[in-house]
This record gives structure tokens, C-alpha cells and sequence, in this order.
């Protein structure tokens, strides 16, 4: 069966078609965008059909939550939507729509720091009058402990930590180059900057992310 698969994955890889160039895939994506400003809906779709896994997963790596990740995404396409009419055809439509939903993500994020503060002041304002701290559920088993909890997660959550604690402008490009494979050029006309920034953002933000994780994980990295 798996020589049989391998025959079938090599006869299709052979003749698959040669992959359409940027300038043909810029001028059907003219094409689409001009039929779904006349209100042609199956040419809007198109375009979310082509895009949508892509700008899930650039959201998922900026907020870590698979439900505001699929929320932020729908906003992107909507205000893409209501403002079809203002796209410049000399940017992608990707361009376009990632620079959208990553000013949305980082407006989010900025709002869910703000309230993780509010409550954070307000948890300890009660804790201070009434002279008790709640302990979470999870360590009031006396069957868990926090180091089984953390065990099989410690790498990824702390990755997660570190990307979170890096500022927004550096987060941004790490996610974008490293983790979403876009070039220096794509990241630069997303964030409306010279391709020299976006390769010092990346820069910096390598040796931060190296500089917190290597702290945080006690050497793990060394160990392979």
C-alpha cells in the first residue's frame, strides 16, 4: 500500500502544473477584486476561500487563542468588505488584508492588557480586604501538583510567554518571518515600512526571544 501511495504521490508530483508567477496571481486577484466590487459575491468568497487559513493562523500566532483568532479574522474580512471600493491594486490583496487584521490584533491585544490590569487591581484591592487569597482550583488538588501541570507544556507555554512579552512591533515580524514564513519585502509593504526596519525588528527581536527563553527554559536548548 505505501509503495503504491508512494507511485501515486510521484505521478501527481510530475505532472502538477508549474506554479503561476506574482504577476499572474496579482492580475487575477485584480480580476476578482474588480467582479466583487460590482457585487459579485462568488468572487469575494474566492478570495476569503484563498486567504482565510492563512490569516487564522498569522492571528492564532499574534493572540494564542483559536476563538479571538476566528473573530479578529472575520472583522479583517468584513472592513476588507466595506472598503473594497479604497484598494489600491498595486499591493496584494494578502497585503491589504494581513495589514488589516494585524493592526486589529494589536488594538486587541493592547485592549486585553488594559482589562488584565483592571482586573488584576481590582484581585488585589479584594485580596487586601479580606485578608485572603483565592487559590485556583487546579493547585487545591492535592492529586496535581504545578510541576505536573507544567510538565508536558513547559516548552510550548514558555515560548507563548516569551513571544507575549516581546513589544508589539518585534513580535509582529517574528511571527510574520519566522513562524508564517513571509519574505522582508512582504512584511515591509504589510507594515508600511522600509525592508531595513522590518530586518531589524527581526533582529532584535531574535536576540530578545533567545535572551528570555534562554532564562526561562535553563538551558533546554543546550541539551540538543
Amino acid at each position: 500500500m505505501k509503495v503504491l501511495q508512494n507511485q501515486t504521490f510521484t505521478k501527481h508530483k510530475q505532472s502538477a502544473p508549474s506554479k503561476p508567477s506574482s504577476e499572474q496571481v496579482k492580475k487575477d486577484e485584480c480580476e476578482l477584486i474588480e467582479r466583487a466590487k460590482t457585487g459579485d459575491g462568488s468572487a469575494f468568497d474566492e478570495m476569503t476561500k484563498r486567504y482565510s487559513e492563512k490569516a487564522y493562523s498569522i492571528a492564532y500566532q499574534m493572540l494564542a487563542s483559536p476563538d479571538d483568532a476566528r473573530d479578529l479574522v472575520q472583522d479583517a474580512f468584513l472592513e476588507v468588505f466595506r472598503t473594497l471600493e479604497r484598494f489600491n491594486t498595486q499591493y496584494r490583496f494578502s497585503t491589504w488584508l494581513y495589514r488589516i487584521l494585524i493592526n486589529k490584533c494589536i488594538n486587541y491585544r493592547k485592549r486585553e492588557a488594559r482589562r488584565r490590569m483592571l482586573s488584576f487591581t481590582d484581585f488585589w484591592s479584594r485580596r487586601d480586604h479580606d485578608g485572603r487569597q483565592p487559590i485556583p482550583t487546579y493547585l487545591a488538588s492535592t492529586d496535581v501538583t504545578p510541576h505536573d501541570i507544567l510538565e508536558n507544556k513547559e516548552l510550548r507555554h514558555s515560548i507563548l510567554e516569551a513571544l507575549n512579552s516581546l513589544s508589539e512591533r518585534h513580535r509582529t515580524v517574528v511571527v510574520l518571518f519566522d513562524i508564517e514564513g513571509l519574505s522582508h519585502r512582504q512584511i515591509a509593504e504589510i507594515l508600511q515600512c522600509p525592508e531595513g526596519t522590518v530586518m531589524s525588528r527581526l533582529h532584535h527581536g531574535r536576540l530578545k526571544l533567545k535572551h528570555i527563553l534562554s532564562k526561562r527554559l535553563n538551558g533546554y536548548f543546550q541539551q540538543y
